[in-house]
């Protein structure tokens, strides 16, 4: 756990006007002092956190960064539960518990993207047009606001399939553009990092997850349909995709001879 409580003295001060100078007079310390506690060389000794804590109008758990650590906590917790309720196809739960935290972090785009991606699982099997257009805004509003690479990628990937409920093809079109190119992904360039028995170990995996995600467009090709992507970005990939992965092979080849590419 990381206490924060150097950053904040620092943030306190400058929010108060004052100078390193100021604060020691007041606490009786040297300015050599201050400055070792904002820059978390030293730190106050325990018998003067009321006084400072006093001085600022703080609470002590707000001076030692502490709100914001239980506010970390709470939200890996609330996704937790969420993804929980995803993997056992409990998506109205899933919707609920990230409304609710919604209310409590309203600009949290982590939040807003998984409900996004949420109202997505819920429009695969109940489409309505309202669940839809809530989805999009969401998803619109995330990208307008998150700079978090994973959050944005995720989201653009979820709206890809969100415009194509709509029929707003050129729109899916796009954004999918916009995504990276399959050799900059993950799959493609973690192996990269490992050598001897890891690469291969890496890139087994790779191949395999790669190769799964197109038996299963194949598959979604023949019912004439789109694949289920949108339900592999909410919740995850599927555990057992090394299962069977001769007849994906297979299937995969079968489907390259007889498919014509220009």
């Amino acid at each position: 756990m990381k206490i924060r409580i150097g950053e904040n003295l620092r943030k306190l001060r400058i929010k108060n006007e004052l100078t390193q100078e100021k604060l020691a007079e007041v606490f009786g310390v040297s300015p050599q002092a201050i400055s070792r506690w904002e820059n978390n060389s030293t730190y106050p000794d325990v018998t003067m956190l009321p006084s400072i804590a006093n001085y600022y109008n703080v609470s002590i758990d707000e001076l030692m960064g502490m709100d914001d650590i239980r506010n970390v906590e709470k939200i890996n917790s609330t996704f937790s539960i969420v993804h929980e309720y995803e993997s056992k196809g409990m998506i109205d739960e899933a919707i609920q518990t990230l409304r609710e935290a919604i209310k409590v972090y309203p600009n949290n785009c982590g939040f807003l993207s998984e409900l996004a991606l949420a109202l997505t699982l819920k429009i695969n099997t109940d489409t309505k047009f309202e669940l839809v257009n809530e989805a999009i805004t969401l998803s619109e509003r995330v990208l307008l606001s998150s700079t978090n690479e994973k959050i944005r990628s995720t989201t653009k990937a979820n709206l890809c399939f969100l415009y194509l409920k709509i029929y707003e093809d050129e729109k899916a079109i796009k954004l999918a553009k916009t995504l990276p190119h399959v050799w900059e992904c993950r799959e493609i360039l973690l192996p990269e990092m490992f050598i001897e028995d890891d690469y291969i170990i890496e890139l087994k995996k790779g191949i395999i997850t790669v190769i799964s995600v197109i038996c299963e467009k194949i598959e979604n090709s023949k019912k004439n349909k789109h694949s289920s992507i949108d339900k592999m970005i909410a919740i995850g990939p599927n555990t057992n995709w090394n299962d069977d992965l001769k007849g994906k092979i297979e299937l995969l080849t079968q489907f390259l001879d007889v498919a014509s590419i220009e």
